[in-house]
């Protein structure tokens, strides 16, 4: 999609996400995905997992997600977008009239702009009228005469979708985002633009082999030199911490704080599914030969992860006290066929 019907207006191309769990990946992917080229990349990452280490003991926040190393995927992370960082500081300096302006002209150009805003004060946020709820919102059109901006996050109802800002409320969300800031009520994690930068990138075998082997080993070497993960487990050691996460949840353990259920075991389904349509490029490109035990094992995979998600999300609407019982079982088994899977995998690659 890609309309341009004056000066008026411009939507910038964009795709449904393959990945939703953190709005790094949903925003950065929407532009890569619509361009075909950029699949060698996307099927040559997004294998690795990580999850925090000490979150119990830290008091600390436990994360789960895909690992690409550093610097965070917003900043200069994507070989095919172009990224510009600015922060407050700068955009301070405008007036909110000419902020609308601004981010108008960006897509006119051809960039993508992913907003630091305060997300309560727009409408379709879950958020809306509640606590400030600093977020990125990621803008990719406009239309001047009717005075809105082509945007995409998660709605109030927890979908992420495409849909319309108001540039008046756009000017309110921003504006509240400067008065937490002057008044030191939260930090400035910036504003990006993106320009897609159309490349070759070919399929990466050592890239894939040696992320496998690292999944296997619960290791990591990605990018170590700009990053260091001390405090993070990888690959299949993800499931004994994840197994920790979740009796700490039902023991009601203290230590546990900004508690994310739901969305770890969305990021694993997203990681199942995303190995088992890796696996059907692979076969599909002749990278590999044809293998129904793969392809028949992670699409499994892929089912009985989404299950045990949806279950979750039951649960938390109608507690089930069975369910941690049955999430530490699931992710026992999810390990110990990951394993057989992978190894098979990597021995395909290595032929």
């Amino acid at each position: 999609m890609n309309v341009s019907l004056s000066k008026s207006s411009k939507q910038l191309p964009v795709s449904t996400p393959p990945l939703k769990g953190f709005l790094r990946w949903a925003y950065t992917l929407s532009i890569t995905s619509s361009y075909s080229q950029t699949l060698p990349w996307y099927y040559s990452n997004f294998i690795q997992l990580s999850c925090t280490k000490r979150f119990l003991e830290d008091g600390i926040q436990c994360f789960v997600d895909f690992h690409r190393g550093q610097p965070n995927e917003l900043n200069f992370n994507n070989p095919f977008l172009v990224t510009c960082c600015v922060n407050y500081s700068i955009l301070s300096n405008l007036s909110l009239d000419s902020l609308i302006e601004f981010f108008v002209h960006q897509i006119r150009n051809e960039y993508y702009c992913i907003v630091f805003l305060d997300e309560s004060r727009l409408s379709v946020s879950a958020s809306f009228e509640q606590d400030p709820f600093p977020h990125h919102l990621f803008l990719y059109g406009y239309d001047t005469d009717e005075r809105v901006f082509h945007a995409s996050m998660f709605d109030k109802t927890g979908v992420y979708r495409n849909l319309t800002i108001t540039f008046d409320e756009f000017r309110n969300a921003v504006q509240s985002m400067r008065t937490l800031l002057e008044n030191n009520e939260t930090g400035d994690h910036h504003t990006y633009l993106y320009q897609f930068k159309d490349g070759n990138y070919k399929f990466d075998h050592t890239a894939v082999k040696d992320q496998l082997k690292d999944y296997l080993n619960s290791e990591n070497h990605i990018n170590r030199i700009n990053f260091n993960g001390q405090n993070m487990v990888y690959g299949l050691e993800i499931y004994d911490y994840l197994k920790l996460y979740y009796e700490a949840v039902r023991d009601r353990n203290p230590s546990l704080v900004w508690q994310n259920d739901i969305r770890h075991l969305h990021v694993l389904w997203e990681h199942k599914m995303v190995m088992s349509e890796r696996i059907s490029y692979l076969i599909g490109n002749g990278i590999i030969g044809q293998d129904e035990i793969l392809i028949d094992g992670y699409k499994k995979l892929t089912h009985q992860a989404l299950l045990l998600r949806d279950h979750y999300i039951r649960h938390s609407m109608r507690p089930d006290g069975s369910i941690f019982d049955r999430v530490t079982g699931k992710l026992q088994e999810f390990k110990d066929q990951e394993a057989h899977y992978l190894e098979r995998l990597l021995r395909q690659l290595e032929k």
